[in-house]
């Protein structure tokens, strides 16, 4: 698997955070082979064959109208709805270009593709498939509420990218931005191998160039000042004056004085270190992936922990670990966990994306008592479902 660094040159991830994430369009030309093992047609053809997709996970799209489904979908009364072949190639004979969504859901390479974005960029990504034929765009002139990292795998296609007409645009803005008039800051072909960055917000139009083309469209949504506030604002539940009724029937002075509490509490949330604790929380909640490990998982989680044992977390991307008073704690599967801090060093290396062996936590840890305490801390953890046990071979 390509690191990211890989898949950006000549960029970098440093160069790419320091000139362009959030701020500006960059483009990453490679040599034509750059992405050839991420995803061929050939895969596409037994994704498609293998697997019951239907709209709006699959969908066809043309001159920025969708296809209607009944023209590629089976229709209800004859059995279970079905790709229908025939439709599918009437359809993108006549220009259609076919979209299929989350597509790291059903490539394992994909799914790997996209826990290397989420490592170098700490946010939740997932990826969209677009092939084209003819010269019939998808969509029309448009933006999207989200950072993109476009890779193309085959053939090539035409692009047209253009600035803002609103700064860092919301998907539920009060706003909406107005189409641009300008010209295009950058007017160009993507051939394989290539790849560009744009900014949520920045408007594009896509034409392919009546061939074969196929591209990945990975989606980021990193963290927003708006997803800061709401991160407060659950704090501040535990607070009684959060939790009750406005003195709305009383006089002004009371308003005021219930406004200037509210106030301290929101201040006393949104300290200096706020940002830095709600990243981390942040960076533990991003996406996580599945790891199934049949049949032996039904064996393995409930066993006693053992050096040779591998552990990972289950749905947590890390355990967003957070001071109390001498001991640390954390939320997971609805409970909220203490833990000693001894065992930090430990439970800080858990990770979704990579199991750890057991023997690697261990030698984190300064003694033998630690060393236990953590394998009956795991053990808790696996039988809750926090964390899952693999077997080494």
């Amino acid at each position: 698997m390509l690191d990211f660094d890989q898949i950006i040159a000549p960029l970098t991830l440093d160069k790419l955070i320091r000139d362009h994430w959030g701020k500006s369009f960059a483009r990453m030309q490679g040599p034509p082979d750059r992405f050839a093992d991420l995803f061929s047609w050939d895969e596409l053809n037994t994704v498609l064959e293998t697997h019951r997709l239907m709209p709006p996970r699959f969908k066809l799209f043309k001159d920025g109208q969708a296809i209607d489904p009944m023209r590629y979908i089976t229709p209800p009364h004859m059995g279970t709805p079905r790709l229908d072949s025939g439709g599918l190639a009437v359809c993108l004979a006549e220009g259609a270009s076919l979209i299929l969504n989350d597509v790291q859901e059903v490539h394992p390479r994909l799914r790997e593709l996209m826990q290397v974005f989420q490592a170098a960029l700490k946010t939740d990504t997932y990826a969209n498939l677009y092939a084209a034929w003819h010269t019939q765009k998808a969509f029309d002139l448009h933006w999207d509420p989200q950072d993109s990292i476009i890779l193309q795998l085959s053939g090539k296609k035409r692009w047209k990218v253009y600035k803002p007409t609103r700064l860092h645009p919301l998907e539920d803005d009060v706003e909406k931005p107005v189409s641009p008039t300008g010209e295009p800051v950058w007017e160009g072909v993507m051939k394989e191998g290539d790849a560009i960055y744009i900014p949520r917000g920045w408007w594009h139009v896509v034409h392919p160039l009546n061939e074969p083309s196929l591209h990945l469209t990975v989606s980021l949504t990193p963290p927003k000042g708006i997803d800061l506030l709401g991160w407060a604002v659950s704090k501040l539940r535990s607070e009684v004056l959060v939790r009750a009724g406005l003195p709305a029937f009383l006089g002004d002075a009371a308003k005021v004085t219930h406004m200037k509490s509210l106030r301290e509490l929101v201040v006393g949330v949104l300290t200096d270190d706020a940002m830095n604790d709600f990243l981390g929380q942040w960076d533990a909640n991003i996406g996580h992936t599945p790891h199934i490990r049949l049949p032996g998982s039904p064996y393995q989680q409930f066993s006693e922990i053992a050096e040779d044992n591998t552990v990972r977390l289950a749905t947590l991307n890390r355990l967003p670990l957070t001071p109390f008073g001498e001991a640390f704690e954390f939320k997971a599967v609805g409970k909220l966990w203490t833990v000693p801090a001894a065992l930090i060093p430990a439970l800080g290396m858990l990770h979704n994306a990579k199991a750890v062996r057991v023997a690697e936590l261990s030698a984190a840890l300064p003694n033998d008592a630690a060393r236990d305490d953590l394998k009956k801390s795991l053990a808790v953890l696996a039988r809750s479902g926090v964390v899952l046990v693999e077997k080494q071979t």
